[in-house]
């Protein structure tokens, strides 16, 4: 007889409790779903997706059933694997909620701008997920790259699971990061969370891991090759749609340095596409970002700082200028929405005086 790991699993869950279970005991216990036929490969990702959306939100079981039309105790029972009516009517609310929950997030994205840069992210996330595949997706520090990430995240209705590798990582600190995102308990000794990692994703779950450089800018080798061959690892065991996002430094000094390629030749070959972003902001996607705070116009004045500006300082001073115009606006002094003003705004905000 195997011990449950948490002794509230000895008795039925009341709805009204925390969720108490984690990602991977959920996938392992609703798999018979799977092989008995009564749902497919796709609806356990959809059980499973349900299950992390309310685990993240602190919700209990009454509550996250509420999503879906459901009771807490029928909730609570098909997370356990003991669910006895009809699975694909539960799977069809399920789907439907989420598809809702996507359409929210896009809405609530008003800001979101829809320029070059996400085309390609949002091209290279579905390659990656319909494919099972390994990607990689490298850029400048600051272009937009995880902003996209996370706003495919969040858009999403499949599940997508992002992970930062942290600063300094050392293996148990990016073992706790991957933890936390697919919904295992970052508490456990290293070596159960490292496989229960594993055993939480699914080939119908995107995982997303941003900042992969830090491997190499405050981690040893030893370490960076470690985390490297144990992501190879969870891919060969779940076979996942998986993004790896860094800068040039990922490829540079991780996948393609000497010492290290033959280490790491493993994953490299996994990879399917490589997509590389721009060292600058193309020049449609400034327009783009300009027009959504009503600046048109010209842009000769400020060609030359167009041409290194990062999204981020783009898009705050964008927002500057057009607070600044507006408030000016009521006043005796009149500063037309352009980029002049915006030269001016940028001058003052973030040049050294």
């Amino acid at each position: 007889m195997q011990i449950p790991e948490n002794t509230n699993d000895l008795f039925g869950a009341q709805p009204a409790q925390s969720m108490n279970r984690s990602a991977d005991q959920v996938r392992q216990s609703c798999r018979p779903y799977v092989d008995a036929g009564r749902v497919s490969d796709e609806g356990l990702e959809s059980i499973v997706r349900l299950f992390n959306l309310g685990k993240g939100r602190g919700y209990s079981f009454d509550q996250t059933g509420a999503l879906v039309d459901y009771s807490g105790s029928t909730i609570s029972r098909l997370f356990a694997g003991k669910y006895e009516g009809d699975l694909e009517k539960v799977v069809e609310k399920i789907d439907s909620y989420l598809e809702l929950e996507a359409e929210r997030a896009k809405m609530k994205s008003d800001r979101f701008i829809e320029n070059s840069i996400w085309r390609r992210v949002n091209n290279l996330c579905n390659f990656a997920l319909t494919r099972n595949a390994i990607v990689r997706l490298v850029g400048p520090s600051q272009i937009g790259k995880t902003y996209c990430l996370k706003e495919y995240m969040r858009r999403s209705s499949r599940q997508v699971c992002y992970v930062r590798i942290p600063a300094a990582p050392t293996m148990k600190l990016v073992v706790d990061a991957f933890a936390r995102a697919v919904g295992v308990n970052p508490s456990l000794r290293a070596d159960d969370a490292r496989q229960r990692v594993s055993r939480a994703i699914g080939r119908n779950t995107l995982l997303i891991i941003d900042e992969l450089h830090e491997l190499v800018m405050s981690a040893g080798k030893g370490t960076a090759m470690k985390v490297v061959e144990w992501i190879r690892e969870i891919w060969d065991n779940s076979g996942c749609g998986m993004v790896l996002c860094g800068t040039t430094s990922m490829e540079d000094d991780l996948i393609n340095d000497a010492k290290m390629k033959g280490w790491l030749v493993q994953i490299d070959h996994r990879c399917q596409r490589v997509v590389r972003l721009p060292n600058a902001i193309p020049a449609e996607d400034v327009v783009l970002a300009a027009e959504a705070y009503g600046i048109s116009g010209d842009t000769g004045c400020v060609e030359a700082l167009l041409a290194t500006i990062r999204m981020n300082r783009l898009t705050s001073c964008l927002a500057l200028t057009a607070s600044w115009c507006a408030g000016n606006n009521r006043s005796r002094q009149k500063h037309p929405l352009n980029w002049e003003s915006f030269r001016a705004v940028y001058r003052s905000q973030f040049e050294e005086v």
